[in-house]
């Protein structure tokens, strides 16, 4: 059977299906011509402006030519539901191509499908796979995603607060906002280190009272809430506030 199964292999007539193996089998990318990465813009300022329509279209056409940035995005434009009908499964198989051609981006994307159950059963464990991926091809987003999951996770096996440290700190070495320094206190306190994790939170706290007043550029006698209400964002300072409480009573955060 072995020896069948090898022989298939090498024919190309039976394939892996893990999702992990996928992305690490890389292929070398697509070549891209001048004509397709000024299509591929015209999507994106269309994305921009709100004509998903125009954006959806123009992608699709240099998704199926091959184009790794449009099958990625394409990916999102069917997750998001944007000029069509949300379709997670889409998503996922347009995420899936980029990121078999390398796409760190598309590799956070499958990460955030599996760790919120979009369109897929919930699992730490396939979701930390992927943004390790992106991660280790320098994505920030990746490495913060994937600290927050082995700070985090409820699965004790997959927790890992010393990883979690390393690459809460790789993605805090790239930018300093509320969100990396979150992760960064997330992971001291699954170390136990709830006086850092204290520290960390507060910083964040008052980073995320920065990021939002210079976003809205409003007068200083504005609250912090009143400031969060302009930005959609009142749900991160509670969260933020939640943690600290636990930090100090000396429990970490299980997501």
């Amino acid at each position: 059977m072995r020896a069948i199964l090898l022989a298939l292999l090498v024919c190309g007539l039976f394939t892996v299906n893990n999702p992990t193996k996928l992305a690490a089998q890389v292929v070398q990318p697509t070549p891209t011509t001048p004509e397709q990465e000024a299509e591929f813009r015209r999507a994106y300022h269309a994305y921009q402006s709100g004509a998903f329509l125009t954006a959806i279209e123009i992608w699709t056409n240099l998704a199926e030519q091959g184009h790794i940035k449009s099958m990625n995005n394409l990916g999102t434009m069917y997750a998001q539901g944007k000029a069509v009908s949300r379709n997670y499964p889409l998503a996922r198989l347009w995420y899936r191509r980029s990121a078999a051609r390398g796409d760190a981006r598309a590799m956070y994307n499958m990460g955030l499908l599996y760790e919120f159950g979009r369109g897929t059963p919930i699992s730490d464990t396939e979701a930390a796979d992927w943004y390790r991926q992106a991660a280790q091809r320098g994505l920030l987003d990746g490495m913060n995603a994937l600290a927050w999951v082995l700070s985090t996770t409820p699965d004790a096996a997959l927790r890992d607060g010393h990883a979690a440290l390393r690459w809460a700190n790789a993605a805090l070495n790239q930018k300093v906002n509320s969100k990396t320094l979150g992760v960064i206190a997330a992971a001291h306190a699954e170390l136990g280190e709830y006086r850092q994790a204290v520290v960390a939170i507060d910083r964040a706290i008052e980073q995320l009272k920065r990021e939002v007043e210079g976003a809205t550029a409003q007068s200083s006698d504005r609250d912090l809430f009143g400031l969060l209400r302009l930005q959609g964002r009142v749900d991160d300072v509670y969260k933020m506030l939640e943690r600290q409480e636990y930090y100090r009573n000396g429990q970490p955060t299980r997501d």
